[in-house]
């Protein structure tokens, strides 16, 4: 958990991308897990087990997904134990009776004065079988656990240091965006005002200095006014941006959120551009929309 400015605990906000390991072991029995994160839209799980491991694929799954939300997460997890083993090795002396009968058959069939060897028969299909011990596999599921929960908690970490990190670059960001969006209200009234006095020389230089209806002009100024007026955008621009930085309080996982809300005040920032009637305007417009796409590629790698 993390404390915000106001001293109230929030949940931290997770990097998508992270590396974890952990190790148990017991006696000669050693299990190593692995866990690499990348960015992703949904949630994917990628586990890679010994063979004797497979039964605990389903808990392994559920611990992983019981604590994240979104992201490729590949899991390997690989066991060394000297002479101790989860596999014994069995004989079906039956079916080994009956290939080397059918070979004794086959021998005499044939004149063959071969041999027969026990190699012969050992590599004939089912002769030996290895059996996975299940008591001894079962056995091992403590140690299985503790190596994933060290794992996971290294991965974690991880993962809310850099989640830490994107979200301190992205505040730093929103707060150029608010702080340029407030100098565009005051341009807009010296774009009407320089708007109004275009008209009135033009006018003149059109009618040969004769003079002007007022009310006529007032209502042309009028239009281009309401035209150029951007209250409402820049309103929910700064709605749109407040409501960004109040997420840090929620933690992970909002990323969808975030990709949502991006979408809309980028939608204000278009309409702004849209009714600018100055360099000056355009210039913060494109500033605006620079820092966006910076945080939009930010906020991919955020859960």
């Amino acid at each position: 958990m993390q404390v915000n400015g106001a001293g109230m605990r929030t949940r931290p906000i997770k990097s998508m991308t992270g590396f974890g390991r952990g190790r148990s072991a017991s006696g000669e029995v050693e299990i190593i897990t692995e866990i690499r994160a990348v960015n992703h839209r949904f949630l994917d799980l990628s586990v890679k087990l010994p063979r004797a491991f497979n039964v605990f694929e389903p808990a392994i799954r559920k611990t992983v997904t019981d604590s994240v939300h979104r992201g490729k997460f590949d899991i390997m997890v690989t066991r060394s134990a000297g002479k101790n083993g989860l596999v014994e090795v069995t004989l079906d002396e039956s079916l080994a009776t009956g290939y080397f009968n059918c070979l004794k058959r086959i021998q005499e069939k044939f004149n063959l004065t071969a041999e027969i060897k026990a190699s012969d028969i050992i590599g004939l299909k089912d002769v030996v079988v290895p059996v996975e011990r299940d008591d001894l596999v079962e056995s091992e599921w403590p140690l299985l656990e503790e190596s994933l929960g060290t794992a996971m908690r290294a991965l974690d970490e991880m993962r809310c240091a850099e989640g830490a990190t994107l979200w301190n670059d992205i505040e730093n960001r929103l707060l150029s965006i608010k702080e340029t969006a407030s100098r565009i209200s005051p341009l807009v009234q010296q774009v009407v005002v320089a708007a109004k006095e275009r008209l009135e020389r033009r006018i003149k230089e059109l009618t040969g200095g004769m003079e002007l209806d007022p009310d006529r002009l007032t209502q042309e100024v009028a239009i281009i006014a309401d035209k150029s007026d951007v209250t409402e955008e820049l309103i929910r621009l700064n709605s749109h941006l407040e409501q960004f930085m109040g997420f840090f309080s929620e933690g992970s996982p909002l990323g969808r959120k975030l990709d949502f809300l991006l979408q809309e005040i980028n939608r204000e920032v278009n309409t702004l551009g849209s009714k600018s009637a100055s360099t000056e305007i355009s210039s913060h417009v494109v500033y605006m929309k620079s820092e966006l796409e910076k945080i939009r590629e930010q906020t991919q790698n955020i859960e």
